[in-house]
């Protein structure tokens, strides 16, 4: 919606006279009270544009007759009151009514064909409420709003606007989950699909949060799927993530699976030249892994593998960081660069009866021995792949630690679930895909 430069310039003379009139007589004014004041102005003119906005489009009505669901036609009736709480605050409004004298049922075509919902927040003021409860407890984000927008709204209304986004999130996984398995889509997608991705990555890992009024904790499980390239100004050969998908579930590993496979099907690792796998050395990630891409690549991420050598070196050379532990450490993690696994092993099993190591011992061989072919770090680094999972992990932290591990912070399962899926949506860059979600059940509605 645009405004000529006539009007421009009259909107500009009468808002000069206002502020003319407004600052005459006054000696003392500071810049922060003027920019206040016009905040407020600025709100309380916005709600009378938006006012005058949905008076003109309330003119396409009353049509005498207008289509029922049912098949008949609604008649006009009369005209109705309402308001909806949108960015400005409350706005009154009044729209065409129509009843079916088939079904008997009412509609309001000015409500359907904007998304209005009368006695409620617009979708604009939904999104923006949701956007501040991914951020920030739910009490912290009411009292930054009603700074930010000078609406004052409750915590409550937060937590419902941003799970509610959350809600949408998971409508749509579902959705994938079917397209995914649906035979016909499944054939078909070969002829559909033009530019498969090379080389997809994907990674798994889980944080664990607190439900249940904080006295359980649970594990939220975290997906990713991206690319990578070059990363610029860091050392030669050095990767980094692009066209990063987040997606996450408060669930077993075994019900995580159909949405590990809806999203990778939906980011065409079915139809992807490769895939490869990075993450830590947790078992229900490679059988899920196994389950569904049996030909990935799989690696162990790099610093996972390393981590287990230092506790050798403390319970051997003491806890201090010796010239040995830090030699003892070093050349191990050189054999584990080119994938000599099985020397890293012997080298560790040389203290298996020193009376302090033989715990960190066993947890390293027991780690190694599982995931050795996962580890060939030496042929990984020379195809050029990622062995590090810093992306997945990087999700767990800013999905679930940042936003559901604040201190104090108490969730009910579906509430935690949902937030977390708003924010990897958000983290994804596909926020406005649930914003257009939201707009089109609005208008259903």
């Amino acid at each position: 919606m645009k405004f000529n430069i006539e009007l421009k310039e009259t909107l500009v003379e009468a808002i000069g006279e206002e502020i003319r009139e407004g600052l005459e007589g006054r000696s003392e004014i500071t810049a922060g009270e003027i920019e206040t004041a016009l905040r407020h102005a600025m709100k309380g003119l916005g709600k009378i544009c938006l006012e005058v906005a949905l008076k003109v489009l309330a003119e396409r009505y009353p049509e005498p007759t207008v289509p029922c669901p049912c098949g008949a036609e609604a008649e006009y009736k009369f005209r109705r009151s309402a308001k909806t709480k949108s960015v400005f605050g409350w706005v009154d409004y009044k729209r065409a009514y129509y009843i079916c004298p088939e079904c008997r049922q009412g509609q309001y075509p000015l409500d359907q064909e904007l998304g209005l919902r009368p006695g409620e927040m617009s979708v604009a003021l939904e999104s923006l409420l949701a956007l501040e409860g991914l951020e920030r407890p739910f009490k912290e984000a009411s009292l930054a709003l009603e700074e930010l927008l000078l609406i004052e709204v409750s915590e409550n209304t937060v937590r419902k606007a941003t799970q509610h986004f959350g809600t949408l999130c998971e409508q749509e996984e579902e959705g994938w989950k079917a397209e995914s398995y649906d035979l016909e889509n499944m054939k078909a997608r070969p002829r559909t699909v033009t530019d498969p991705p090379e080389r997809l990555y994907g990674s798994l890992d889980g944080v664990q949060i607190p439900v249940g009024g904080g006295d359980e904790w649970r594990e939220l499980k975290c997906g990713c799927w991206y690319e990578v390239e070059e990363a610029e100004g860091e050392e030669r050969g050095a990767l980094r993530a692009k066209d990063v998908d987040y997606y996450c579930e408060l669930t077993r590993a075994k019900a995580f699976r159909d949405l590990v496979w809806a999203t990778g099907y939906r980011r065409l690792a079915d139809e992807a030249e490769e895939v490869v796998f990075v993450a830590d050395g947790a078992p229900w990630i490679w059988k899920m892994v196994d389950y569904h891409f049996p030909d990935a690549v799989q690696i162990v991420d790099w610093y996972h593998a390393t981590e287990y050598l230092m506790p050798i070196a403390h319970s051997v050379f003491g806890k201090k960081e010796t010239p040995e532990a830090q030699r003892w450490v070093e050349k191990r993690r050189h054999e584990l660069g080119k994938g000599h696994v099985q020397e890293v092993i012997m080298a560790c099993k040389a203290f298996e009866d020193h009376p302090q190591a033989q715990e960190p011992v066993r947890k390293a061989i027991t780690y190694y021995r599982n995931n050795e072919e996962r580890m060939d770090y030496g042929r990984f680094r020379e195809e050029g792949y990622q062995i590090g999972s810093g992306t997945v992990e990087s999700a767990c932290k800013r999905i679930g630690a940042q936003r559901l591990k604040r201190a104090g912070a108490r969730w009910k399962e579906e509430g935690a679930q949902d937030t977390a899926k708003a924010r990897a949506a958000w983290l994804s860059g596909q926020w406005e895909r649930l914003e257009a979600r939201n707009e089109q059940l609005a208008q259903a509605a």
